[in-house]
């Protein structure tokens, strides 16, 4: 979890119920629903290194950035802001924080390049958009099971990222559009190179195709009309490659690597599939790749 500045806490009124909180997620992206216990003014006099959106659970209350009030019902606090913060004595607040190192690493993958500017959203957000229906589903699921791997958890995520990103106003959504440019073979050869390089690590559709500078859709066609393929069946053949390479070469060299640590490796977690995928493709399984057999 990202850690507050220094901040004041005044109590106006107390609740004998006293203070809760909960962790929903803790990963690059911290989740979790808070409440004071009291009614309370809450504030920072510096700015923070990250981005919080705050959404009311239960109560009541007010969010004012630099002197000015946040009239949308979820709040999103970027750096460089100073908050002033008041809430009921009932209040139950759910609050997303997103470090500031994560957001400008999506935004350059979007752009291609890094941004002349820091990026600064709309502190509004609408409850009924994009994200405010991924808040809600988050407050109402509690527990999050699809955090329960390292590469589910990339990918929950990766879409809380690309959902804020793409559907809260901000001062690169005009670059961001644009950056979602018609199909060329420049595009193909960023999506290839960008699975060559990462094929090892948990990577989404999304990824690949902020890699490739066009919109998600633009690469499911190029993929479909170029290679008569999908952009993940491509990504699935570059790791079994660099699983095969792999096999060879525990082959050639006599390593005790087995084949379930090549599949996991490689971003293969059911090794039923991997094995049937393997001997459509290399004709043989792989163990008997891994055991020098022809």
């Amino acid at each position: 979890m990202q850690h507050f500045p220094p901040y004041y806490l005044e109590i106006v009124k107390p609740d004998p119920r006293g203070a809760r909180y909960q962790l929903l997620h803790k990963g690059k992206i911290a989740l979790h629903t808070a409440s004071y216990g009291a009614e309370i003014r809450v504030g920072t006099s510096e700015s923070f290194n990250f981005y919080a959106i705050m959404m009311p659970l239960q109560g009541s209350g007010g969010v004012m950035l630099n002197g000015r009030d946040v009239t949308a019902p979820i709040s999103l606090i970027g750096p460089k802001q100073k908050i002033d913060m008041r809430w009921s004595i009932d209040h139950e607040v759910l609050m997303m924080q997103v470090p500031l190192g994560a957001m400008e690493e999506a935004l350059e993958a979007y752009l291609g390049d890094p941004p002349k500017e820091g990026l600064r959203f709309d502190p509004g957000v609408d409850a009924a958009g994009a994200l405010g229906h991924a808040l809600t589903m988050l407050a109402s699921t509690g527990m999050l099971p699809f955090a329960a791997t390292k590469l589910a958890e990339h990918h929950f995520e990766q879409f809380l990222l690309h959902t804020l990103l793409s559907s809260q106003p901000h001062n690169h959504s005009d670059a961001l559009r644009e950056s979602a440019a018609p199909w060329t073979p420049a595009a193909l050869r960023r999506a290839g190179r960008y699975c060559e390089d990462h094929a090892g690590e948990p990577i989404h559709l999304a990824d690949i195709a902020a890699a490739a500078r066009v919109s998600i859709r633009t690469l499911q066609l190029g993929f479909r009309e170029h290679l008569q393929t999908t952009p993940m069946a491509y990504l699935r053949s570059v790791r079994l490659a660099h699983a095969h390479a792999d096999l060879l070469r525990i082959a050639d060299t006599g390593s005790r690597t087995t084949v379930t640590e090549v599949a996991l490796r490689w971003g293969f977690t059911h090794l039923g599939r991997f094995a049937a995928l393997y001997r459509q493709t290399y004709g043989r399984l792989p163990s008997s790749t891994r055991q020098g057999r022809q």
